[in-house]
């Protein structure tokens, strides 16, 4: 007995990511220099970009970070978004 016999469900969810894959859009914005300094003014356009994308339809989706400076502590934030079209 083959998997898709033992879980009938499974090309319902493979039609179903398809489908959603095809009506959505994705995108990515990268907020540099994340560091120790500064940051309530960070806080506040890292607020002001979500905010921006939230009310024009987008989901942040996932977020990830990466040292580019250890010396200054320095991070890049990338912040992953998805919007049905």
């Amino acid at each position: 007995m083959g998997i898709e016999e033992r879980l009938p469900n499974i090309n319902f969810i493979k039609n179903l990511k398809k489908s959603k894959m095809a009506n959505s859009q994705n995108d990515i914005d990268i907020y540099y220099a994340v560091g120790n300094a500064n940051t309530k003014r960070q806080e506040n356009e890292i607020a002001a970009i979500m905010k921006i994308r939230n009310e024009s339809g987008w989901k942040l989706i996932s977020t990830s970070t990466a040292v580019v400076d250890t010396k200054n502590q320095f991070s890049n934030l990338y912040l992953f978004w998805e919007k049905d079209i």
